[in-house]
């Protein structure tokens, strides 16, 4: 049971996160939606990736892993389906300039986006994980 609610609370906090650094996750409709989205992507998580990652289990092999983000891509598309306080859109970087290093105005289609966003909220609910376990 703790397992079911650290799961809930680093997916809900991972999403609330990346919605604040990215702007390419939206979460519109205050803290209620925030929650229900982290026990949606949770149960996505817990049940469909699994799932996910036997039906690709050729792909990945083929590939050596490299297509496994692709499941949390799924899975991310699958949370915007269920819950519609949930959008992945479309963004542009504004570019950046520090001391003479120029980062240009990137501008990420929405398949893109989907790939950030995922990669990122994976990325910071493992870091979480490692974190509690220690």
């Amino acid at each position: 049971m703790k397992y079911l609610l650290r799961v809930f609370l680093f997916h809900s906090f991972s999403l609330w996160f990346v919605s604040q650094i990215l702007p390419a996750l939206r979460i519109n409709g205050g803290w209620q939606v925030l929650l229900f989205a982290g026990f949606v992507l949770s149960l996505l998580m817990l049940l469909i990736a699994p799932i996910l990652k036997i039906l690709f289990i050729p792909i990945n092999l083929l590939t050596f892993g490299l297509l496994s983000w692709f499941i949390n891509v799924i899975v991310l598309y699958l949370l915007t389906f269920f819950v519609s306080g949930v959008s992945v859109t479309a963004w542009t970087f504004p570019g950046w300039t520090f001391a003479g290093f120029v980062l240009p105005e990137i501008a990420f289609s929405s398949f893109v986006s989907f790939i950030l966003v995922s990669l990122a909220v994976s990325m910071l609910v493992n870091l979480l994980h490692d974190i509690s376990e220690s």
